[in-house]
């Protein structure tokens, strides 16, 4: 060998010796700097899957789900289609390798030096490292420390554990990660499920998920797909008939949003609020399960009643407010650009957008989203009288073409069998209802639609009008008034006020009841008086409401003028409908989560006649409820209230309910601006306001009666259907005298315009010179006046 040649193979062997000592030593010093940073064993083994917030009725129906989907599966549960679709296209060494593919890698930094694209070097356990951990390393770094860490996986988890941790954890995207999540979201199915041609299509999703989505972009995704099948086949995981099927398979991929039972927004937004206090971001990754105290059939006659009652009983009737959207038809592909246009328009309440597509002399025809074109016949046109005012809707619509034009953008609602058109109404309402013995909220409405609005209105507080005039009279009862006390209904001037009543008119001396059962402001307003603030406020706190915030000074409090919430009212005016107790509201019964399992269960205080049993709902009997008002003063308001059900402005509840186990007050404000209707039975206690969010007249014609209390009425008609009539059981301490309706004063048998009201032993008047105790006194009494026989 000549001597230039040994000398250059000398040097050379030196040259890679030390280089590759030096790659050596470079290796073990980044390790030994790399290793401490490295998550401990713990990190993967243990790795908590995360999983959404889900929300639930309190018979177990989901309300909502909250958070990225996850749905955890076990090897097992994994199919071999999908192992091995994602093993063909991700990692074909995976079984082979120690977790990091040299090979691999080295034609990967070859083809970035290069610029061609030879495929990744990244093994399914480098990836699932950097899904553990790193998040916050710069690119580099990353990839750095995933090589070691991959190594430290490998030694610690067998392949079975590493594939099943990176198929929960790898994102499919549009918010799933994990395979069970996806197979539900794309598919609608679980993942055992899936075919060959759909589990390759999953797979192919994972260098990409945005670029390479079915939804997004079927034609690439379709591509995709197929590349995937190919090497499936070539790996030897399908057979030729396999592919060939799956190569002919369209695919049906498409958005599969939850399958939601209960619509309930404006809950699942309290719940979410009531654990992000406690828990912050954990609540959307630490897969709790909340029970909630929603009974699902009264939230769903709750949702129907307030969306179809502020489109019948309020916004029909002011009139329809004309589109102002135009499409004009595009002369090349008219039906094509409408639903273009359609796509991105919302649907609010029980209504779907449309665009108008022919106008005849007494029809209309509208394209919706999914393509289909209804007809509305005049029968769903000839409402709409154009709106000029809340007090003016003129003239009536003659024909089809006084409704609506071509290109129109308006909503469409079922009318029976047929269409018709509607609007999504600009007025508000909310909806609470709640069982009066331990305060738990079976139903909440907080508006329209919460898609639209995202204001509660549940827990707003509003005026409530003459909704507050009971806690006055109950007051006075407290202190010694009767249902039968006479109140003088004649002007009355304070500084600058002056109250007046609704039919601008006075009656002169009438009694509580007749006062209270006509919604009188004078009397009410006069009862304050003589009362004052020192003795109403504090008893109103009673019943929790934030009389703290009420001036002290202002007699417009006796009408109901200081702000209070449905939910406030619901609550206050259970202690009327439970006998005197003040219950709590309260809307979580239980919270859980797989790796803690149970972590709260509700004990509510509930009213003491129910405290002293133990059933298998509750895991312990729960404290008493605190007494707020003499049981006999409850009764009584019973009775009053029963009386504007019967003869006052709620008189269309027991028209049309026929119960007589129901008692309530409307509530109308100045304006109108506001509209209440609260009222209850001894087991259910509902609150309905409806108004503008920045308030303004409803119309002149408009009161509680007229909108708030039809709404009520399709709400309990649903919410009691099937139940027995409960009333407050008569307590101790109650006499009944004949007394005369006019006057209030005792009465003798046998007299006319006479009446059985009750009284408190200590506040009843003494009887008529030579007339017998009633019938029906505290001590002698063989069979009691109840609600039912005195009206």
């Amino acid at each position: 060998m000549k001597p230039i040649l040994k000398k250059f193979y000398y040097w050379t062997a030196v040259t890679v010796t030390v280089l590759a000592c030096g790659a050596m030593m470079a290796a073990a010093a980044g390790y030994l700097y790399l290793a401490p940073q490295l998550p401990s064993a713990e990190t993967y083994k243990n790795v908590r899957l995360e999983a959404p917030l889900r929300i639930f009725t309190a018979e177990g129906r989901l309300i909502a789900e909250i958070g990225n989907r996850r749905n955890p599966l076990t090897y097992d549960q994994i199919p071999d289609a999908i192992r091995n679709a994602v093993i063909a296209n991700e990692d074909p060494g995976f079984y082979f390798h120690s977790g990091v593919d040299i090979k691999g890698l080295l034609r990967g930094f070859y083809g970035f030096i290069t610029g061609a694209n030879l495929g990744g070097g990244s093994t399914i356990t480098m990836q699932l490292a950097k899904n553990i951990s790193f998040t916050d390393d710069n690119i580099y770094l990353r990839t750095f420390k995933k090589i070691p860490f991959a190594l430290q996986i490998q030694r610690e988890l067998t392949k079975e554990e590493i594939l099943t941790l990176y198929l929960n954890l790898v994102h499919f995207g549009i918010g799933s990660d994990g395979i069970g999540a996806a197979a539900g979201l794309y598919y609608g199915k679980p993942a055992s499920e899936l075919s060959v041609a759909e589990s390759a299509m999953m797979a192919s999703l994972l260098p990409n998920p945005v670029n390479y989505n079915p939804i997004n972009n079927p034609s690439l995704a379709l591509s995709r797909r197929n590349s995937v099948l190919q090497k499936m086949y070539e790996q030897n995981l399908i057979s030729e008939g396999e592919l060939q099927a799956a190569l002919m398979t369209p695919d049906t991929a498409r958005r599969h949003y939850l399958s939601v039972e209960i619509p309930a927004a404006y809950v699942a937004e309290m719940v979410r609020q009531q654990l992000y206090e406690q828990y912050g971001e954990d609540t959307y990754t630490r897969g709790f399960e909340v029970v909630t105290s929603i009974d699902g059939d009264k939230q769903l006659a709750a949702n129907a009643a307030l969306i179809n009652g502020l489109e019948e009983y309020y916004d029909r009737p002011h009139g329809y407010r004309a589109s102002d959207i135009n499409y004009p038809p595009d002369d090349r592909d008219p039906i094509g650009t409408w639903l273009e246009q359609l796509q991105s328009a919302p649907e609010y309440g029980n209504q779907l957008p449309g665009i108008v597509t022919a106008v005849q002399e007494r029809s209309i025809e509208v394209i919706l989203k999914d393509g289909v074109i209804i007809d509305i016949s005049w029968e769903g046109l000839r409402w709409a009288r154009p709106f000029i005012s809340q007090n003016n809707a003129w003239p009536p619509p003659e024909s089809a073409a006084d409704v609506a034009r071509i290109g129109d953008l308006v909503r469409v609602k079922r009318q029976g069998s047929d269409w018709a058109l509607g609007q999504v109404p600009d007025i508000q309402a909310a909806l609470v209802s709640v069982g009066t013995n331990t305060g738990e909220i079976l139903a909440l409405v907080g508006g329209y639609d919460f898609r639209l609005n995202q204001v509660n209105r549940a827990v707003t507080p509003r005026p409530p009008g003459s909704n507050f005039k009971p806690f006055v009279y109950a007051a006075a009862l407290e202190n010694g008034y009767t249902p039968a006390s006479t109140i003088n209904d004649a002007p009355l001037t304070r500084g600058n006020y002056r109250p007046n009543n609704f039919d601008d008119a006075f009656l002169g001396p009438v009694t509580l009841r007749y006062a209270l059962k006509d919604s009188r402001n004078v009397p009410a307003v006069r009862l304050y008086d003589q009362l004052t603030s020192d003795v109403v406020l504090p008893f109103a706190a009673r019943f929790g409401f934030k009389t703290e915030n009420f001036p002290s000074d202002d007699l417009t409090v006796a009408l109901g003028s200081q702000d209070v919430s449905p939910l406030e009212m619901a609550i206050a005016y259970s202690v009327f409908a439970n006998g005197g107790y003040k219950v709590e509201p309260w809307l979580i019964r239980e919270i859980k989560n797989l790796s803690d399992g149970v972590i709260f269960h509700a004990n509510p205080i509930r009213v003491c006649d129910q405290c002293q049993l133990t059933s298998e709902e509750w895991e312990i009997p729960g404290p008493a409820a605190p007494r707020v008002l003499d049981a006999r003063v409850a009764y009584i308001m019973n009775s009053m209230l029963r009386s504007v059900i019967e003869e006052g402005s709620g008189r269309r509840v027991q028209r049309e309910l026929g119960r007589k186990d129901l008692m309530g007050k409307t509530g109308t404000t100045n304006g109108p601006q506001e509209l209440w209707f609260s009222g209850f039975n001894r087991e259910i206690a509902t609150s309905v306001f409806v108004g503008f969010d920045q308030p303004k007249p409803l119309g002149e014609s408009e009161q509680g009666a007229t909108v708030a209390v039809p709404i009520w009425i399709d709400y309990m008609r649903a919410a009691l259907a099937g139940t027995a009539e409960r009333m407050m059981l008569r307590p101790d301490g109650l006499v009944d005298r004949l007394i005369d309706i006019n006057t209030g004063k005792p009465a003798k048998p046998g007299e006319s315009n006479t009446m059985f009201e009750f009284f408190r032993s200590e506040d009843a008047p003494a009887l008529p010179e030579g007339q017998n105790p009633d019938r029906n006194n505290e001590t002698d009494a063989e069979e009691p006046v109840s609600l039912e026989t005195l009206f």
